[in-house]
């Protein structure tokens, strides 16, 4: 068993690059307007660092066969970074990303190499 840790700062640029426009994603008014502290991370760039921890452990065979689950449970806004712990056992991973700064959770899940067959 193996954790690997991989950051990712989340600058409003990533965020508007990411997203399309004219939402709490991509435009600070409309971030502003419903009361959040800066625009908003997507949920598939917090996991980013995980998910580049996957592909780096396990390749083409994650990409083709792999399963992965995902729970997004903190919010992170522009200018925050995410730590992600990536904890490697064979064919199966335990992911835990967390804000840094606000010292939270921000998503929780699993991933196998190979998808389960039924």
């Amino acid at each position: 068993m193996t954790t690997h840790r991989r950051d990712l700062l989340l600058t409003p640029e990533l965020l508007r690059a990411y997203s399309r426009r004219g939402n709490f994603h991509s435009e600070p008014e409309e971030a502003a307007e419903l009361g959040l502290p800066g625009l908003v991370a997507q949920g598939m760039q917090i996991a980013g660092p995980a998910y580049g921890v996957l592909l780096d452990e396990w390749g083409e065979e994650f990409l083709e066969h792999g399963e992965i689950e995902l729970k997004f449970v903190g919010m992170v806004v522009d200018g925050e970074t995410v730590d992600a712990a990536v904890t490697v056992d064979g064919e199966h991973a335990e992911l835990d990303v967390v804000n840094r700064d606000r010292g939270r959770a921000a998503a929780v899940g699993r991933a196998s190499r190979r998808a389960a067959t039924t």
